[in-house]
């Protein structure tokens, strides 16, 4: 379960689907735990095995910073991390539409 609201799940689909709407995109972090922060941020990764151009990544993150969502969204590209990384992160990965 990710916790955020029905309202904040369509603003994040939204934004979603204007920037990148061919990109699957998973949720990790503090919000994915069994008792998340309310202050907590929202981890997102980018799935796949090619880099978002970096145009479409800086506006994915000005729609991100200029929405009515109450907590900060971060992005990372899966494509970009590193094998480590992902041995931490991938039990906590949550698909987007698993949220409520």
């Amino acid at each position: 379960m990710i916790d955020i609201s029905p309202e904040q799940k369509d603003i994040i689909h939204k934004i979603l689907e204007e920037h990148i709407p061919d990109r699957k995109v998973m949720a990790f972090g503090s919000r994915t735990s069994p008792e998340p922060k309310s202050y907590s941020d929202l981890d997102l990764a980018i799935m796949g095995d090619k880099v978002v151009d970096f145009g479409t990544l800086a506006l994915l993150k000005d729609a991100f910073a200029e929405s009515d969502l109450p907590f900060r969204v971060d992005l990372i590209q899966w494509c970009r991390t590193s094998p480590e990384f992902r041995k931490v992160i991938e039990p906590q990965l949550k698909p987007i539409d698993q949220s409520y």
